[in-house]
């Protein structure tokens, strides 16, 4: 039997523009992430984009220019 994960939706606001991007994550997942597994094993269905505003609180626009 597959058990569907329940996913909510949070804000993460990028520290360098303020834009702020909704994320939808499995709290349990994220909890996880906190706790010190890595995060892209505790949330792979992230994309890079939106792993790096969680881990950084850089949108991936502010990023790109910052890189």
């Amino acid at each position: 039997m597959v058990t569907m994960k329940k996913m909510v939706e949070f804000g993460a606001t990028c520290l360098k523009c303020g834009d702020t991007s909704t994320i939808t994550a499995a709290p349990e997942d994220v909890i996880n992430w906190q706790n010190g597994q890595l995060i892209q094993d505790a949330m792979p269905y992230l994309d890079a984009g939106e792993r790096e505003l969680l881990i950084r609180k850089t949108c991936g626009r502010c990023f790109d220019e910052m890189f």
